[in-house]
């Protein structure tokens, strides 16, 4: 086992541990355990194993075998979920690159005064790119554009109601990114955080009130930092039980310094908006506001139909690739699948152009996600369009990514499916390395053999073009899967 596969599993362990010790009292609760081991076999054969140029492709034949578990338990005063999974890669011609990997994810919390005092604490493993070189890899491509990404929190929260008057909520949180590869050890960062909210009681239930205080600092392995700073006074009109009128007013400083630069942004903000909720299956909300990067704007739409959803948001905030890892390697939401974030189809989830890459400091992100999905009989589908923009901190450099992707799954018969999804994605790193275009499409058969037992076959191509040419690949791939759960 190599030196880094030793310290990830070392890390991994820590983090386990930190998770495990707020989570033990789960263990004295008279409840069950859901346990749910799962076991899977993939044959695939692949074109271009390595992502290499036009000509220099190599085909070659991986056996891969994923083996893993989650389990959850919930009641009294404790929850925690948990979810491995190990993956065991065979190359058939080079067996020089056979490997292991490991993803992990857990969340889970405990209360020690009820209704007061509670700890919250997640953690997560995982592997996601280096570099956006050669995007459109995974686990599976034989080369050393990956990294392993390790990510835990832990978060006590003190709440104390005052009768029917206000609310007080007091929150502190420590968050760790661990990029386990010396290329790019140095965006490895810790944040913390306090967060401090006193909003009105239900004695004022036509004109509500808030005031809050925030105050984050995210301390990058490399020397650079962002401190974010903030306090905001909120008032609220409630027109009618559907709609409402709000607006708030505050003060922020900012900090940031990278690369012996500083940076300091201060002064007054300002926001204005208003929700509408005209009935059980719609929500939106919007306003636009002044923060010290400018004129700011924000938008939610939650709105369902009989047999699908529409879903919109749009925001603008100041944020690191530290707080990004860690909302993509822990599901967050008491209804986040586990075994969904850590497998789809067999593999490990990789974003490709839509994250950030890998390096300190700060960035303002404005991003806008709009999704549709639904179901209806024997036809499932889903469509999803991204769009982002990060301007960073100090160095002053851009990126914009911007997405689509859709998946479609039709019943033919009662255990047999057809499924096909595919995306476009593209990112624009400002003129520093060009911008790149990633096309992908899959389609295939599944087929449910008994209870818990499930084969496919599946065809996928994806290709990359780049305005330099230099990483232009594409590769054609086929999987057949069997997979089994106890």
């Amino acid at each position: 086992m190599s030196h880094s596969s030793a310290q990830s599993i070392n890390l991994l362990v820590v983090a386990s541990a930190v998770f495990g010790s707020v989570t033990v009292s789960a263990f004295a609760q008279e409840l069950d355990w859901e346990f749910n081991p799962r076991l899977s076999f993939s044959q695939v054969f692949s074109d271009n194993i390595g992502l290499d140029p036009v000509g220099e492709e190599e085909s070659e034949f991986v056996s891969q075998l994923n083996t893993g578990f989650n389990f959850s338990r919930q009641g009294g005063s404790a929850r925690a979920r948990v979810g491995y999974n190990l993956q065991s890669l065979l190359y058939w011609q080079d067996t020089t690159e056979d490997r292991l990997f490991h993803q992990f994810f857990a969340d889970g919390g405990v209360e020690l005064l009820p209704e007061r005092l509670s700890i919250d604490s997640s953690a997560g493993f995982t592997q996601r790119q280096l570099t956006g070189e050669r995007a459109g890899g995974d686990n599976l491509t034989r080369d050393s554009n990956r990294t392993d990404v390790l990510t835990f929190r832990v978060s006590p929260v003190y709440t104390e109601r005052l009768d029917d008057l206000a609310e007080v909520l007091f929150r502190y949180s420590y968050n760790r990114v661990e990029i386990l590869d010396s290329s790019a050890d140095d965006s490895s960062s810790e944040r913390n955080s306090v967060n401090l909210d006193i909003t009105s009681g239900t004695r004022f239930s036509r004109f509500g009130w808030g005031l809050s205080f925030a105050w984050s600092q995210t301390d990058f392995d490399d020397g650079s930092f962002s401190s974010l700073p903030r306090i905001d006074a909120l008032g609220r009109w409630n027109v009618t039980d559907r709609f409402s009128l709000f607006g708030t007013i505050g003060y922020e400083e900012n900090e940031f310094e990278q690369g012996g630069a500083r940076s300091q942004q201060d002064g007054l903000t300002w926001r204005l908006g208003s929700t509408f909720a005209p009935g059980e299956r719609t929500f939106m909300e919007a306003f636009v506001g002044d923060r010290v990067f400018g004129t700011t704007y924000g938008a939610s739409l939650r709105h369902r139909l009989r047999n699908s959803q529409v879903l919109l948001d749009y925001r603008e905030e100041i944020t690191t690739v530290n707080e990004f890892e860690s909302d993509q390697t822990i599901p967050r939401g008491v209804n986040a699948t586990i075994e969904e974030a850590l497998i789809v189809d067999g593999e490990p989830v990789f974003l490709d152009l839509e994250s950030p890459e890998l390096r300190s400091g700060a960035f303002v992100s404005r991003r806008l996600s709009v999704a549709y999905t639904g179901e209806r009989r024997k036809t499932g589908w889903g469509i999803r369009l991204f769009h982002e923009e990060r301007d960073f901190e100090i160095s002053n450099r851009t990126e914009q990514a911007q997405s689509i992707a859709g998946n479609l799954s039709w019943r033919v018969r009662p255990r047999t499916s057809l499924f096909a999804d595919g995306s476009l994605q593209q990112r624009d790193s400002g003129g520093v390395d060009g911008d790149q275009t990633l096309y992908f499409t899959r389609f295939g058969l599944q087929r449910q053999l008994g209870p818990r037992l499930n084969a496919s076959l599946s065809y996928s191509f994806r290709e990359l073009d780049g305005s330099n040419g230099e990483n232009d690949y594409q590769e054609n791939r086929v999987t057949a899967t069997v997979q089994r759960s106890f």
